[in-house]
């Protein structure tokens, strides 16, 4: 990878981690410190009135009268009451009805007032209107209450025209369930435009964003299964899809919603809350696969620990009503232990480790926050951050699959120049090679043809000399013959140098060579050459040596034609047969073809046939239908391989 590259990737990598730093901060502070509108200060209520019953007051429906015993006690906003520790035989137990008053602001003409809280947990909200005249309950929020622990809740007051002059009070009444505890809010008063801005704000933040969130964090799980589902041996991209999924489950309780039927709704919470332990379990195996080594045993006990914890907390159980408060604090202690373990794995592991150490111990610290606020030890309202730890885990998940995407480019550009180098050296090596084998080549070639020259001038050139030389030492030639002797000498040289006259493959080239050397020779003997080719195909196997023997076997039979024959014309065509090769034919007009007393041919004839198998022909000698004699030779248009003794076998008729 080129240095821009790994720039720009480092670029974007650090811009994503500053923008998830700083949406964590604004996350943080968002908790902490609510939004509010411009003018929304002047529309919240930081304190009310909470009802205190006498010792022996009858519960009411509605809210309490003038004439009911008890007193009405200022208290500060946010309010928040610990449950005490309760079994599940203590759900039935009667508990009194929390009441707070607050003056309702009188509307201006044509305006239209609202009231926001951003939680109320505890029990179902209700919400009453006093006036002078009447009391009327403006919200039951029994339906809605499953979904009430987190979600703002919004309510448009009766306007002006609707109400009537006189002092009005607005009741908040919680029926706590079971344990007695609860927590509310501070609460906003004022024009409906800017209430409804504060609770789209809170919306957002507790309802949109988690969401959100969730379902980009379960596209990226899938997408990691189906990384891992073409390579399995990486159970890493396996362990952070299904925390994905398990994630992405566990958040479904801030947006959908819940069960009203209570059984089915303790269900729901006891699947949702174990979730949590089956996400902290593959967040940790997947953050122990970029360990130096392994902890089989930390895992074992990681798996088995989700196991217990998923069993005793079924909501079957008769201590199941505090079992969401001691998983989670067992969640803590057993997530405080491994992150340890963790962070010092990553102080000398890898840097991936590093970040998701980093990343483990700023989720740990979210999981203590909203322990303490599920615990009512925090304001009710702030905002619960682990729907929030999963983006700096996914952050820790890019960041690894950035690393090993950068890595393996890298590796495979040093793999790339490392094989660039071998093979040039190794084309080096070839050409080197194929330098040498050319040369070896050519040298053989050198020597086959000195060879083959040697053998052509020992056996013709030299044997006529060798021959002549005896005869000319015993007498037995003339100064004619002797003549006569050298002039073939000659021919058989000059022939010997066409053979090696470069012809292109072209036998009529070859035999054009031949005539123009024997044409003066027939013309002193009386005798007319006619000419007659066709137009002829290069034949590949035609090299020296074959265009050598070419050149004697037509030599050989004009030389007969001179001696023998007494005629007056010889004819030396060239034609192609029916697809099976080329026919050359040598035919005089003398006395024909006469046979030996011995009944045997003579050497020159055998010669002919003799060399004509060498090429993978065949030659033939026979009358003419009006008298001469015909020698016919065969060649193929494609010649067979030489065999291991030089010669070629002939493959055509005989006819």
């Amino acid at each position: 990878m080129t240095d821009g590259l790994l720039r720009a990737w480092a670029t974007g990598w650090l811009q994503r981690a500053l923008a998830c730093s700083l949406a964590l901060v604004a996350i943080w502070a968002q908790a902490e410190h609510p939004p509010t509108a411009p003018d929304a200060s002047d529309a919240m209520v930081t304190q009310v009135e909470r009802w205190v019953p006498a010792a022996e007051a009858t519960p009411s429906i509605g809210p309490p009268g003038k004439d009911a015993a008890g007193q009405w006690q200022s208290v500060d906003l946010p309010q928040a009451v610990q449950r005490n520790p309760t079994t599940r035989a203590a759900v039935n137990l009667p508990v009194p009805t929390v009441w707070y008053r607050t003056a309702c602001p009188v509307p201006e003409a044509q305006e239209t007032l609202a009231l926001y809280l951003p939680r109320v947990s505890g029990g179902p909200l209700q919400i009453w209107l006093r006036t002078n005249q009447a009391t009327r309950q403006l919200l039951d929020n029994s339906p809605a209450w499953p979904s009430q622990w987190n979600q703002p809740i919004v309510l448009r007051l009766p306007s002006a025209a609707s109400r009537q002059a006189g002092p009005c009070h607005l009741f908040l009444a919680l029926p706590p369930r079971a344990d007695g505890s609860y927590a509310l809010s501070r609460l906003w008063m004022g024009p409906e435009p800017e209430i409804q801005g504060l609770w789209a704000a809170r919306q957002r933040w507790v309802v949109t964003v988690p969401l959100a969130a969730s379902t980009t964090l379960l596209m990226l799980g899938l997408f990691a299964l189906a990384f891992w589902w073409r390579r399995r041996q990486d159970t890493a991209y396996l362990y952070f899809g299904l925390a994905s999924l398990a994630w992405w489950f566990r958040n479904l309780h801030y947006g959908i919603e819940l069960p009203q039927d209570l059984d089915a709704l303790r269900w729901f919470w006891w699947a949702t809350d174990a979730s949590m332990t089956w996400v902290m379990l593959l967040v940790y195996l997947f953050s122990l696969r970029f360990a130096a080594r392994g902890f089989p045993l930390v895992e074992r006990m990681l798996l088995g620990f989700a196991l217990l914890v998923s069993a005793a907390s079924m909501p079957i159980l008769p201590w199941a009503l505090d079992t969401p408060l001691l998983l989670h604090a067992a969640n803590t202690l057993v997530a405080l232990g491994v992150t340890l373990l963790i962070a010092w794995s990553a102080w000398r592991g890898s840097r991936e480790l590093r970040v998701l150490a980093v990343a483990l111990c700023i989720c740990l610290g979210l999981g203590v926050h909203d322990l303490a606020l599920l615990q009512l030890r925090m304001s009710p309202e702030s905002l619960y951050l682990m729907p929030y730890a999963m983006m700096l885990v996914l952050g820790a998940f890019l960041y690894a699959v950035n690393r090993r995407y950068i890595g393996a480019l890298e590796h495979a550009e040093g793999a790339a120049a490392e094989l660039a180098d071998r093979l040039a050296e190794q084309q080096r090596a070839l050409r080197a090679n194929f330098a040498l084998l050319a040369e070896v080549e050519n040298e053989r070639v050198r020597l086959a043809e000195r060879q083959r020259l040697t053998r052509d001038m020992h056996d013709g050139l030299g044997a006529m000399l060798v021959s002549s030389l005896g005869q000319i030492e015993q007498g037995r030639l003339s100064q004619g013959e002797m003549a006569q002797v050298l002039r073939e000498c000659l021919e058989d040289l000059r022939l010997t140098i066409d053979s090696m006259e470069p012809i292109d493959q072209d036998l009529t080239t070859l035999l054009a060579t031949l005539r123009q050397r024997v044409g003066h020779r027939l013309a002193q003997g009386g005798i007319t050459l006619h000419w007659h080719m066709d137009d002829l195909p290069p034949l590949p196997w035609l090299d020296a040596p074959a265009a050598l023997h070419v050149l004697r076997i037509v030599q050989e039979a004009l030389a007969n034609v001179v001696k023998h024959s007494g005629a007056r014309n010889v004819t030396l065509s060239a034609t192609q047969g029916a697809e099976t090769g080329v026919c050359v034919q040598i035919q005089d007009d003398g006395r024909g073809l006469q046979a030996r007393s011995d009944g045997h041919q003579g050497r020159g004839l055998g010669h002919i046939e003799e060399r004509a198998r060498q090429l993978g022909g065949r030659a033939r000698i026979f009358l003419g239908d009006r008298g001469g004699t015909v020698v016919q030779l065969w060649l193929p248009l494609q010649g067979p391989p030489p065999t291991a003794e030089g010669f070629r076998h002939s493959r055509w008729p005989t006819a």
